[in-house]
């Protein structure tokens, strides 16, 4: 048996697909294609594979992660080229190859946000978003656990943004990229922001459209 990683994107349509659904369809994309997985011990067996950092409802992905284990005897370029054929539409098969990281060691995650708004100029909008990411304190609410039981946390969003840009693009739909913490422990959804940005400039965006361009690992890098 040895580890495979597989990169995949996750675009249009597919963005609305939950974690839960995505692993059923890719545990049926690994069997119609053939792909020799590896099971976990025990007495409740399962396909072994593993998913770093799952995706929130609603966000597209440029380059996802998912770990199997497979028998020896197949190679990674015969494992893309069985399951380029079952994938469904708006999943695709990026590249598959030995893992060098482990799936845990993914601290943030890059995204890019786009913005499209009619309530502001242009450069007015896009100071005024700079100016709230460069506020000592932005605080936002997040569901978060506490034992068995939910729970309401603040955090400021401001001690956790890193590499910040803005910009408005030639269709005029406002571009942010920026890193947000993104690990096991911890991790903020980008939409916790664009929903900020909304209620303190007291605008109504047309459309937010959110993509997670990499995985990152503590220095920033893309895992590999």
């Amino acid at each position: 048996m040895r580890n495979v990683r597989i990169y995949f994107s996750k675009t249009g349509d597919a963005k609305y697909i939950s974690h839960l659904d995505l692993m059923r369809c890719m545990m049926r994309a690994v069997s119609r294609a053939g792909v020799p997985i590896g099971y976990t011990e025990g007495f409740n067996p399962r396909p072994y594979m593993n998913f770093a950092m799952p995706l929130s409802l609603g966000i597209e992905g440029l380059r996802e992660i998912l770990d199997i284990r497979v028998e020896d005897g197949i190679t990674d370029l015969e494992i893309k080229s069985s399951l380029e054929k079952v994938m469904p539409p708006d999943i695709r098969i990026l590249e598959v190859k030995p893992p060098v990281q482990k799936a845990s060691q993914v601290a943030f995650s890059k995204y890019k946000i786009e913005i499209l708004q009619s309530d502001m100029a242009d450069k007015s909008f896009n100071d005024a978003v700079l100016e709230l990411v460069s506020r000592p304190e932005l605080l936002v609410s997040k569901i978060g656990k506490q034992g068995k039981n939910k729970v309401v946390k603040y955090i400021n969003l401001t001690e956790h943004i890193r590499d910040f840009k803005i910009w408005t693009s030639n269709d005029k739909t406002h571009v942010i990229t920026l890193v947000l913490p993104s690990n096991p422990t911890f991790g903020i959804n980008p939409s916790l922001l664009t929903d900020k940005i909304a209620e303190e400039l007291g605008i109504n965006p047309i459309f937010v459209h959110i993509t997670r361009k990499a995985l990152l690992d503590e220095k920033g890098d893309e895992l590999e």
